[in-house]
């Protein structure tokens, strides 16, 4: 039998012309994203470059821009959000940055920001969430006051979520209540404090939540003539109805009723913040903000979207493989060691990490006619909050987004209870 040997010229070609393939089948996703894609400069995320960039890729038409992310504990993903911030602030419209955060506690970020009150490190350790406690939350913090001064129209920061009573309870004691009304709400504000696990968990007792309850409700109801006339107490009520609601016993047991409530106020708090003309941005997880519902839920997208319709646009942000910042049980402490499992071919982590791009974003709606027929994965990278064993759940970016920032390898952020 006579053998053929290839010339090494022809086995270059054959070897770089190729189409990308992936267990000997080729690539549709790869080859469609070739060229419809933006490469971004991974070594300086938020440079000027990159800003000049997705300046111009970026569409202008949403009044409401969710950017998400797939770690609360991801260092890029820090930088990243800077990243669009920055390519935004030339649009005089935008000026407003939501938080996934309690709504009462945020504002206390706007007086540091804006008023120079307070101390930034107590104002992040009141939203009781630890992965805004880390140095890159503060950069972002303090880059968007300096874009604010450099274009002479301040950004602010607002909450849209309410996992906490404190100071939404604390602001009704400041609001001039009377001397009963005030004692109610001292008492109220220790009882929350001694059943600080219950809150953090969500896990109040019936007994427990009912005393509150009917204590709340006797004390909101003296205070309800003093809201028609003072936005803050309608605003710090409304912000402790919700964390009540959310917090309800006969909810505890239904992880997607609960899920529910939490993304349908979030929305509802979002919606109240709009006003004609302006735009603004709002960070939180990849699953509260894709358009679709979620693994567990509707989501806040989905109530958005539902509601205005291509108004609100969303951007993933994700990775395919690093670490991130948790607290793990393990090792009985927060770490930033904490694994960002590398995807297998049914995931589109693992697909992004074959392009030659470290970091890149692409627009969905331009590969979605380009896709028709071809096989794509049927998961992405879903970490919530704490650490977790099952990383990748069912879902298709294209649907769930309006664009995809991916950074091919990523780092857990640096926490100020790192040790």
């Amino acid at each position: 039998m006579k053998v053929f040997s290839c010339p090494f010229a022809l086995l270059l070609l054959f070897l770089f012309c190729t189409p990308a393939r992936v267990n000997g089948q080729p690539d549709g996703l790869i080859d469609q994203l070739k060229g419809r894609l933006i490469a971004l400069d991974s070594a300086d995320l938020a440079g000027e470059g990159n800003v000049r960039a997705t300046r111009k890729f970026l569409d202008r038409p949403f009044q409401v821009l969710g950017i998400g992310e797939q770690s609360h504990g991801t260092s890029e993903f820090f930088t990243a959000r800077l990243l669009l911030i920055k390519a935004l602030a030339d649009d005089p419209a935008f000026t407003k940055i939501g938080l996934e955060a309690p709504m009462a506690e945020v504002d206390k970020l706007n007086d540091y920001l804006l008023g120079g009150r307070g101390d930034l490190k107590a104002v992040l350790r009141s939203l009781r969430l630890y992965g805004y406690e880390c140095t890159e939350f503060v950069d972002l913090v303090e880059n968007v006051g300096r874009i604010g001064k450099a274009r002479g129209k301040e950004i602010r920061f607002f909450g849209f979520d309410m996992q906490s009573p404190f100071q939404s309870l604390q602001n009704l004691r400041d609001s001039g209540a009377t001397s009963d009304v005030s004692d109610s709400l001292k008492n109220l504000l220790h009882a929350y404090e001694l059943l600080n696990n219950e809150i953090y968990n969500h896990s109040f007792n019936k007994a427990d939540f009912a005393e509150l309850k009917t204590s709340s409700d006797h004390v909101l109801g003296k205070l309800a003539a003093v809201a028609q006339t003072n936005a803050q107490v309608r605003k710090s009520i409304n912000n402790y109805r919700q964390f009540l609601l959310l917090n309800d016993p006969a909810y505890v047991n239904a992880l997607d009723a609960q899920s529910e409530i939490r993304d349908s106020l979030m929305a509802e708090n979002v919606l109240a913040e709009m006003e004609p003309g302006k735009k603004m941005v709002i960070l939180a997880h990849n699953a509260h903000l894709q358009r679709t519902p979620n693994i567990f839920s509707k989501s806040v997208g989905s109530f958005l979207s539902r509601k205005i319709g291509a108004a609100y646009q969303c951007i993933a942000l994700t990775t395919s493989y690093g670490f991130y910042t948790t607290y793990n049980p393990a090792a009985g402490h927060i770490t930033d060691k904490n694994k960002v499992i590398a995807g297998d071919s049914t995931t589109f982590e693992y697909h992004f990490s074959k392009l030659d791009q470290p970091a890149f974003i692409f627009k969905t709606s331009v590969l979605k006619q380009k896709l028709q027929g071809v096989h794509l994965p049927r998961r992405y990278r879903l970490l919530v909050y704490g650490l977790a064993d099952n990383q990748f759940f069912d879902g298709n970016l294209p649907d769930d987004f309006d664009y995809v920032l991916h950074i091919r390898q990523t780092s857990g952020n640096r926490s100020f209870y790192l040790k």
